[in-house]
């Protein structure tokens, strides 16, 4: 059941970011999806394993949820909120998908919780708060240099 729902999630924030009116390029995307990736893989194991503040729980069904959630969902939010934030030149749009993002992760991340998938030794809802709105701001730094980057190389059309 915690498999279907997170692939449910998943196939939301896949929908959300393919439904944008406004995109980057394709290149930037693939670029900011493996700087994305990289982070949240890095963020998981430091924080959960060398930090401890977390455990994962050892079933099969809660660690495909937990890479549902790790590889898709969060990665989807956040690419939705860079193509959208860097994109539209309109300051509520920019400030509506900066709040969507960061509420949709907070509730990405109490799933889990919820679920049972983590639990949560020395981490708060502070401490996540944080990490989401720094994992955010890099999000961002990534992609605004990604978008110089291709015009500048003229691999924007």
């Amino acid at each position: 059941m915690v498999v279907v729902i997170f692939i449910l999630f998943a196939w939301f924030c896949t929908q959300v970011l393919l439904n944008l009116r406004r995109k980057l390029p394709l290149v930037v995307n693939v670029l900011l999806f493996m700087a994305i990736e990289v982070l949240l893989t890095n963020k998981l194991t430091i924080s959960g394993f060398s930090l401890k503040l977390f455990e994962m729980n050892q079933s099969i069904p809660h660690f495909i949820a937990l890479i549902l959630h790790n590889d898709f969902t969060v990665t989807f939010v956040l690419l939705a909120f860079a193509n959208l934030f860097l994109t539209s030149p309109k300051t509520s749009v920019r400030i509506s998908i900066a709040i969507y993002a960061f509420l949709i992760q907070l509730l990405l991340g109490s799933a889990l919780r919820w679920n049972h998938i983590l639990i949560y030794k020395d981490w708060s809802f502070f401490k996540e708060s944080l990490m989401i709105l720094l994992v955010m701001a890099y999000t961002l730094f990534w992609g605004k240099i990604f978008q110089r980057m291709a015009s500048k190389e003229g691999w924007i059309r």
